[in-house]
């Protein structure tokens, strides 16, 4: 099980992201505050995980890690069709979906977790150049980001409120470490 110290890493990490998230900046292009969006929305999401996760055996907290805390879209793994889930990690995914699934801005969260960076060319990505209209794209020059992962200033404010409720879920956490 994890500590509270390290579910509050994941979670200052996540807050940290969004602010960066956040800066409005010529200097900064649109395509690194999409990054820092999908990264809190993730990091936000792997705090709750290690909340909800209990120790097992050495295979099932490599599986663990391997098919949640080692992945950019932590929910889209864990969703995959034809990706055999233990037990444990089948009871994780069905936890984690309930609590994204209650929040009012649910759609939005699930948008942006599947947003990962992608080196295939046919597909947007944040990181990588890639074919848009027949033609290569630079991210830092694509003006599509709204279609890609929601008004910014939207998908900042649905991971505000998803970071606001897994420090909600903290603190009822830390009370099992007293």
């Amino acid at each position: 099980m994890a500590t509270p110290a390290q579910v509050d890493a994941w979670i200052q990490q996540a807050e940290a992201d969004l602010r960066a998230a956040r800066v409005v900046d010529e200097g900064i292009a649109e395509c690194h505050r999409r990054y820092w969006i999908q990264q809190s929305c993730e990091k936000a999401l792997k705090a709750y995980a290690l909340m909800k996760w209990t120790e097992g055996a050495a295979a099932e907290e490599l599986e663990f890690r391997r098919m949640f805390l080692l992945q950019h879209s932590p929910l889209k793994t864990l969703s995959g069709v034809g990706t055999p889930l233990t037990k444990r990690l089948h009871l994780l995914r069905r936890e984690v979906v309930l609590f994204v699934n209650g929040l009012d801005n649910a759609a939005l969260l699930w948008k942006i977790d599947g947003t990962t960076p992608r080196n295939d060319p046919a597909e947007t990505s944040y990181r990588y150049p890639f074919v848009h209209e027949g033609e290569y794209a630079a991210p830092a020059a694509f003006v599509g980001w709204d279609a890609y992962q929601g008004n910014a200033t939207g998908a900042c404010a649905a991971v505000n409120r998803l970071i606001a409720a897994v420090r909600d879920e903290r603190s009822e956490f830390a009370r099992f470490f007293r």
